[in-house]
């Protein structure tokens, strides 16, 4: 998510799932055998290598099990029957105020029960709405993303109309202090501005 190629390129990958993994020899190995013990042990001897502090940030644990995470999901070869679904999802691009029903209706033509999460979504969208913001104008797209995996939840963009570049930006993740350290999960909600991108349309526009 965040890019349309690379979307695309793992579509394609869960359609025909590479047979040759990118990493060579004996972390490919440990990888492959999901032994997390034995590659974060190699993680950490790389890093005492380089001079790196294992301590710092995200443990060779850490970074061992997200290896062998992103390892399994490749491997992962959906069913025609799931493929099919996936990019009917995919393809919802509705304004935020038609989105319960757009999604209500993919899920019955999939076979599939969203139950509370649709309702989740609805009561979002309705609070949204309620706070006088324009639902109109607000579009939900199945295939949007940020280019961060840290996200767990909601993400959001916020443009000018007609631009191309986001001014702010932002959503849910429940994971991101869990990837850099933190013992137990810490629910976070937040964005980013980009102040000289306003700036400058607010020049722009004088």
């Amino acid at each position: 998510f965040g890019s349309a190629p690379m979307l695309e390129a793992a579509l394609a990958d869960l359609a025909n799932p590479p047979r040759n993994s990118q990493l060579a020899g004996s972390v490919a190995t440990l990888v492959l055998d999901g032994d997390v013990e034995g590659l974060a042990a190699h993680i950490a001897a790389g890093m005492e290598e380089a001079g790196l502090s294992a301590s710092a940030g995200r443990s060779p644990a850490d970074i061992a099990r997200r290896l062998i995470e992103k390892a399994e999901l490749r491997s992962v070869r959906l069913s025609n029957e799931a493929f099919s679904a996936l990019k009917g999802f995919l393809a919802i691009d509705v304004p935020l105020d038609g989105a319960p029903q757009a999604l209500e209706s993919f899920a019955a033509s999939a076979g599939l029960s969203l139950g509370a999460a649709l309702d989740n979504f609805a009561a979002r969208a309705s609070t949204i709405e309620a706070h006088g913001l324009p639902v109109a104008g607000i579009r939900y797209d199945a295939a949007f993303g940020r280019p961060l995996d840290y996200y767990t939840g909601l993400v959001f963009e916020i443009a000018a109309e007609g631009g191309d570049r986001p001014l702010a930006g932002g959503g849910r993740y429940d994971r991101l202090l869990t990837l850099l350290g933190a013992k137990t999960p810490i629910p976070g909600v937040g964005f980013s501005v980009w102040l000289d991108r306003i700036e400058a349309l607010r020049e722009k526009a004088e």
